[in-house]
């Protein structure tokens, strides 16, 4: 049972702790009120958030300290230190612990700076990638800190948990693969957000690039979450790199077309792809209108060109142009398009007896 003074200083010590929560609650309205006005004054958006990051870990150190002087009032036996004392700093540790965490995504802002030049739509995955490395970094600092306080070697738990760390790297084996293949999209500059890749297994529009996945919005408006280790093991086309876009095709004219309507007409889609403004003539493509074969029942012209936009809608619109443009050319020839028919030739009818 408590004597009298010992019910005075569990009192006192109650009183101290309260004390300590009133002066919390008085710093968040005065002092952090104050800081976060001055920040708002401020053009830079960083003092806000270093505010906002720390203002928890601030309001928990107030906690900290009423716990240590309440236990200090207490004079609690020499047995009670035993657990006392490396509570309060490993308390201690994980408030200072906590403030480097939060601060992580204030700060990030300079990892800005250092990823542009892989492009704003990379910088994203790339800051995310450098962020959640940081705070696990940060995490296990702080548990090591925290282990080391209640007197537990870290090194030699490792050490005794061999076994069981050879088990657990195995089983994070793809984990850790997916994470550096992140670096490789990355640095290789294979795709970004908004691009429109090809694999042998998905089509679409890429969404996201995570820290261990990538997700793709098909054409189907589905969403397709594919290992980044997948992505870059694996054939990966990416349509928006395209320069300009291909048209191929044929115009089979029939066979009745003469040799002087062939001529004139190949000469006149030469010209006209030519002249179009949307059709690229430079030398960094090809551009052919050939006659090429004698089909089964068509004389084909071969067409392949390239237009000066990659905008699927655009390049449509340009190739229906074009298709209407090739019909009024052999309309105008005095041709027709074939389409496919056979011809029996019969030597000699059978005769009919009456």
């Amino acid at each position: 049972m408590f004597d009298l003074w010992d019910w005075k200083k569990l009192l006192l010590a109650s009183f101290i702790f309260i004390f300590a929560l009133l002066l919390r609650k008085l710093f968040a309205r005065v002092v952090l009120k104050q800081l976060k006005k001055f920040a708002a004054s401020t053009e830079s958006t960083l003092d806000n958030d270093i505010i906002a990051a720390l203002e928890s870990p601030f309001k928990f150190i107030f906690i900290v300290v009423g716990f240590y002087f309440a236990t200090l009032v207490l004079n609690l036996p020499a047995e009670f230190d035993e657990i006392l004392t490396p509570l309060i700093r490993s308390l201690v540790a994980f408030t200072l612990f906590w403030a480097f965490f939060s601060c992580v995504e204030p700060f990030s802002v300079f990892i800005d700076k250092l990823t542009l030049k892989f492009g704003t739509e990379l910088t994203g995955a790339l800051k995310n990638f450098f962020i959640k490395g940081l705070k696990i970094f940060i995490a296990l600092i702080g548990l090591t800190a925290i282990l080391n306080e209640w007197g537990i070697n870290v090194i030699g738990l490792l050490a005794s948990m061999t076994l069981v760390g050879a088990a657990v790297a195995l089983a994070a084996k793809e984990t850790l693969a997916n994470i550096f293949s992140v670096l490789t999209i990355i640095f290789d500059k294979m795709f970004k957000p908004g691009d429109w890749i090809m694999t042998p297994d998905v089509e679409g529009v890429v969404e996201e690039i995570g820290s261990r996945a990538t997700k793709i919005r098909t054409f189907s408006k589905a969403i397709v979450t594919v290992p980044n280790a997948t992505l870059v093991n694996s054939a990966v086309t990416n349509w928006s790199q395209m320069t300009n876009r291909r048209v191929k095709m044929r115009l089979a004219l029939e066979y009745r077309t003469r040799r002087e309507q062939v001529t004139r007409i190949t000469q006149r889609v030469k010209d006209y792809l030519q002249n179009h403004p949307d059709i690229e003539t430079s030398n960094k493509v090809v551009t052919f209108v050939f006659l090429v074969e004698f089909n089964e029942s068509s004389i084909d012209i071969l067409l392949y060109y390239f237009t000066k936009t990659t905008n699927w809608e655009e390049w449509l619109r340009i190739r229906e142009e074009n298709m209407l443009e090739f019909m009024k050319i052999i309309e105008d020839e005095g041709a027709a398009f074939a389409f496919p028919s056979q011809q029996l030739y019969v030597e000699k009818l059978p005769v009919v007896s009456k």
